[in-house]
Parts: structure tokens; sequence; C-alpha cells
């Protein structure tokens, strides 16, 4: 029994290493064909997990549907400290101007082309274009954002914008996106929303959309919220808030607890007695009727004491920090130095130039695009791009020390194209045409021919410079004395 338990276990290894040595070429054969499939072809998939439409990358169940999911982002964003950490990173970049650049040929059709794209921007039918970027930035609350390009025809014959409708995250149907099929089964193609007043759902096209996922994995429609990170902080924070606010409205030394006298007492009796305690509060109308034999004494709620207030702190920080906006509590706190702030600034500014970089891909990759489609200009080379400043306060010191230690060491010559963006970055005054042209790396003007700064010794004074002098003090008092004669008179 042994042998043959050896034998066949034998004879499988030796099967088995034939197996392998079988899979192996034909490995060999695949891998090959692998390498000679075409350049062109498509093999693999982003590996997306979305289930009939719905996106289903959250692990964690409580909003595992988007459903709930979109109503716990309304509510962060109504906590004080959370709204402070969007506000902090919206604000800046609402501030910062958008501009148009033409194409690099600058031809000038592509001239032309920023020139219009300007004034379509800004003359939209009841909305700016900093109210469609707000609506934009709202990918930070909800991880997307979705606006709808709509156009219309106008006395020119061409087709303008007339608005870039928000659509709302939270309308976005419960049967999720409409993604495509075979190799783009894991590519959202259109965008679900239903109606929330009569349940109709219309399939919103992407490619006539702006639309933004905010750090989308696996090219994920609907991103990834930057609430989402601090979810469990901010619901910590919220309990505890809530824990610490009960706690001083109940300061009467600890939970109620109330002793029944021996025997029945009555449904109704009990119902009220458990009433009053829940009720029980320390204000300024506290007081007790106990039925007879009922006594209320307070339980303690146990030894050790702990820093709730403490604790909140920490967890706002920590939902700041994720922001990189904790430089906002430094101040309070009396902690912190001026080192400090500025680091945690260098950090916060670079992930606004971040945010910046996911709307100016969208404009840029879906937006002007769809709009050139339909509005050509003689001459273009390409499209223009739009162009976002920087946001935050500009360093006036800093630049202009830059410039004046470049200059002076002849590393720079500037031109007016460089003069012309310094009064931009500035906001200083436009450079007047006359000036156009004129050299900047003007020299200092010599003196003239025979003049001489050489410092000279002076000769000793004589007796006649100081009966000049004297008689030039002499004079200076008689003056000084008719003047308070004449505004005496003056006076009387």
């Amino acid at each position: 029994m042994q042998q043959n338990k050896q034998h066949r276990g034998g004879q499988n290894r030796f099967h088995r290493g034939g197996g392998n040595a079988h899979n192996r070429k034909h490995e060999g054969n695949r891998f090959s064909a692998k390498g000679s499939a075409s350049p062109l072809s498509q093999i693999g998939i982003k590996g997306l997990k979305n289930l009939a439409g719905r996106v289903n990358e959250e692990y964690l169940t409580l909003i595992k549907s988007w459903d709930k999911e979109s109503k716990i982002y309304l509510e962060m964003r109504d906590d004080v400290i959370v709204g402070t950490l969007l506000d902090a990173i919206k604000l800046p970049l609402l501030k910062a101007p958008i501009t148009v650049e033409p194409s690099p040929e600058l031809t000038p059709g592509d001239e032309a082309a920023a020139d219009w794209l300007t004034d379509a921007m800004h003359n939209m039918y009841r909305q700016t274009w900093e109210s469609h970027t707000n609506d934009m930035l709202e990918c930070l609350d909800f991880g997307f954002a979705v606006g709808e390009i709509v156009l219309e025809k106008r006395e020119d014959g061409r087709l303008w914008i007339k608005n870039l409708d928000p659509r709302g995250q939270e309308t976005l149907d419960t049967n999720g996106w409409g993604f495509g099929t075979g190799q783009e089964r894991d590519t959202a193609l259109t965008f679900n929303q239903r109606d929330p007043d009569s349940g109709e759902v219309f399939p919103i096209p992407l490619t006539k959309c702006v639309h933004v996922a905010y750090r989308g994995r696996k090219g994920n429609p609907q991103g990834k919220s930057l609430l989402r990170s601090i979810y469990r902080t901010w619901r910590m924070t919220r309990d505890l808030e809530n824990l610490e606010a009960i706690g001083i409205e109940r300061d009467i030394g600890g939970m109620p607890v109330a002793k029944l006298p021996e025997g029945d007492i009555s449904d109704e009796d009990e119902t009220d007695l458990r009433e009053t305690l829940k009720n029980l509060r320390n204000d300024d109308a506290l007081y007790l009727l106990l039925p007879n034999g009922v006594e209320v004494e307070p339980y303690g709620g146990g030894s050790k004491q702990y820093d709730v207030s403490g604790v909140i702190e920490r967890k706002q920080k920590e939902m700041l920090g994720r922001g990189f906006a904790q430089f906002l509590k430094l101040g309070m706190d009396n902690v912190g130095t001026q080192a400090l702030v500025q680091g945690s600034q260098d950090f916060f500014m670079f992930a606004l130039k971040s945010v910046q970089t996911f709307l100016l891909e969208a404009w840029n990759l879906q937006l002007l695009p769809y709009l050139f489609n339909f509005n050509r200009f003689a001459g273009m080379s390409g499209l223009p791009q739009l162009v976002w400043a920087e946001p935050g306060k500009v360093d006036f010191t800093g630049i202009i020390n830059a410039l004046n230690a470049a200059v002076t060491g002849k590393l720079f010559t500037p031109n007016d194209v460089d003069e012309d963006k310094v009064r931009e970055i500035l906001d200083w005054p436009e450079l007047p045409e006359s000036e156009r042209g004129m050299p900047r790396n003007v020299e200092a003007p010599g003196l003239p021919a025979g003049f001489d700064l050489k410092p000279r010794t002076l000769p000793p004074a004589g007796p006649k410079d100081i009966d000049r002098l004297a008689s030039i003090e002499r004079n200076q008092r008689l003056l000084n004395e008719k003047l308070d004669r004449l505004i005496s008179a003056g006076r009387r």
C-alpha cells in the first residue's frame, strides 16, 4: 500500500514536471505571439469595477451607494471646519484670473480665435465664467463635476457658448453611468441624470460636457472626493462635539438614576418618570417633583477624565491638514513658528496648482475642441489655450528685487514683452505706445567736460569771512524781530 502511494506520488510528480515543461513551452509561444501583436491594438483593460453602470470601488459598506455617499458629502460641507477647508482652497482659485493665449504660431487666425473665445467666455446667458469655475470646483466636494455645454447661434452666424450648465452630482441615477462595451466597458460615455422630481432619466453624452474627475483612479468617472479621506475624522469629531454638548447640558454630576419604591408602580407613573429623567437639564428652570418613595441620585461616569475639547481640536487640525491648510489653526493656538507657517503655505500653494491642472485639462481637452469644431477661423494653426494665473498674493518686493538683481548683473535684458508681463503681474498701467521700442539698458549720462567731483580742501576763514558771517546773522535776527511785530499787530 505504501509502495502504491509512493508510486502514485512519484508518477504524479513526474507528470506534473512534464506538464510544467509543456506549459513553459506553451507560455513561450504565447509571449512570442504577444510580442508580435500590433502596436495599435489594445490588450488589457483599466480594471474599473462597475456593476450595470454603478461604480463599485468603495470598500466602506455605509457609503457604497452613491445616494448615501452624496448626502454625507452635502452634510459635511456644512461643517465649520470642512467648509473652511473648502473655502480656503476655492476662494484663492476664484480670485486668480483666467486668460486666453493664442496658438504659438500667432497667425491672424490664431489671434482672432483667441479674441473670440475670450468674448464667448464672458458673454454667456445669465452666467459668468467665475460661477462656472465655482461649479467645476465642486469636484473637490463630490469627486467629480459635470457641466453640459449648451451653444446658441448668434447674429454673426457662429455658435457661441450659451451656458455651461452644472449637473448636480447627487442627481446621478441609481443605475450610474453609461459605460461602453468590449474594450471600452470600463470607460464612461454618458452621465445618466435622474430628475429628482419626475424620476425621468436623461443620458447626457460626456462628449457634450465638461467633465472633471478629481483624482479618478482607473479612469473612475466619479473621481475621489477630498472629503472622503476625512470622513472618518469628521464623523468622530461630530460625535464628540455632540457628546460634549450633551455633557454640558446635563451637567448634574453624572447620569441620573431613579430608585423606585417597593411594590408596584403604575405604567403611567413609570412613563412620566422616564420622560422626566430624559428631559432633565441644568438650566434656569431646573427642578424635579418625585412621587412618594422615588429617589434620584447622580451616577458618576467613571474616574477617568478625558479632554474632549483637546481631542476635538486635534481632529480639526487633521481635517485641515488633509488640504495642507493646517496653518489656519497655528495662530489660534499660540503655537508654531513663522518658518512652519511658511512651509505649510508652500505645500498649500502646490495643492492649489494641482487643482488648477485638473480643471485646465478639462477645459483645454474637452471644451475647446468641442467649441472650435463648430467655429473655425481662417488661418488657424491650432487651438487657443486657457491659462490660469497662480493663486495668492503677488510678492511685489520679491519680483522687483529679482528683476533688479538680474538686470544689474547683466543676466537679463528686458524688452517690451517682459515689461508688459511685469506690469500685468503687478497690476500696473499698460506701457505707453510712445515708450515702446526704447532701449532699457540706458547708461547713466556722463559729466560735462572739465567737471571735476574730486574733493577740494577749502582755505581757512579770514577776517573778512568772519565779518560777513556776523553781518548775515545780524540781518537774520532783525528780520525775525520784524516778522514777530507784524504777527502781533495782525492778532490785535
